[in-house]
């Protein structure tokens, strides 16, 4: 091996050295400088303290080329100093495969997890993730928008009112299919909303309409005519059951 080869290995890494001392000598200063920013003033005076810092620097520069300029045999204390900062920044960087042996090397390895203790954790996980509230239905929609129409009812009003965010009733309005657009006024304003003439019908229980009661046993068809009939008179109570036509049932 020639000393050329055996130089080449030095050579390269005082190259590479060189090329990042730059750099980040430029983003010391920088970031030095830029550390005398006052965040608690305004204006001008915020910055004082990064142009102070800033002119410092450039004065030391000036000075070192001044007394270089001034003693040239400075040069060589400048260039020994430049040389063993662009052999430290040259080092090169542990390969990732060099890294991986040395972790391998110092860590120790990982206790193994108990098979139930493994079996519980991704279901501890599982529970502990929120589920999404399911959209409102058709009927709740429709009991809202009833309570707050005016007489057309907007969509941040029922969002307000559902206690719901405006998105998430907007979703449930699309999957209920009822129409809803701009252009519709709420209490003398105009918004995005839903009209009266589309609000959906109200579920059977909150209509109001009279349910017929059923006896357990008997059919809802039956007309009321087969209902036994009750005479009241003095001192008696006549009960005529409609089955049987020539029978009835005197109670004293």
């Amino acid at each position: 091996m020639s000393a050329a080869d055996r130089l080449r290995p030095a050579a390269d890494r005082l190259a590479r050295g060189a090329g990042r001392l730059g750099p980040a000598l430029a983003r010391r200063a920088t970031a030095w400088a830029r550390r005398g920013h006052r965040d608690d003033l305004t204006g001008l005076a915020a910055h004082l303290g990064t142009l102070l810092r800033a002119a410092l620097i450039a004065l030391g520069l000036y000075l070192v080329a001044r007394a270089v300029r001034a003693t040239p045999s400075l040069m060589w204390v400048v260039a020994g100093v430049a040389l063993l900062a662009a052999w430290r920044a040259g080092r090169p960087a542990p390969a990732k495969d060099d890294k991986k042996e040395a972790a391998e090397k110092t860590d120790e390895p990982p206790a193994e997890m108990p098979e139930e203790v493994a079996e519980e954790v991704p279901a501890e996980a599982a529970e502990e993730a929120p589920a999404e509230a399911p959209l409102p239905t058709r009927e709740e929609l429709a009991l809202a928008l009833r309570a707050v129409a005016d007489p057309n009812a907007h969509t941040a009003a029922l969002a307000a009112h559902m206690q719901l965010p405006a998105d998430r009733v907007r979703a449930a309005l699309k999957a209920a299919r009822i129409p809803a657009g701009g252009q519709v006024r709420m209490g003398g304003v105009t918004s995005t909303g839903i009209k009266a003439s589309n609000f959906p019908p109200l579920p059977p229980a909150e209509s109001g309409d009279p349910t017929p009661v059923v006896v357990a046993g008997q059919d809802s068809n039956s007309s009321s005519s087969d209902a036994p009939r009750v005479v009241r008179g003095e001192g008696t109570v006549t009960i005529y059951d409609p089955a049987e036509t020539h029978r009835h049932h005197k109670v004293a």
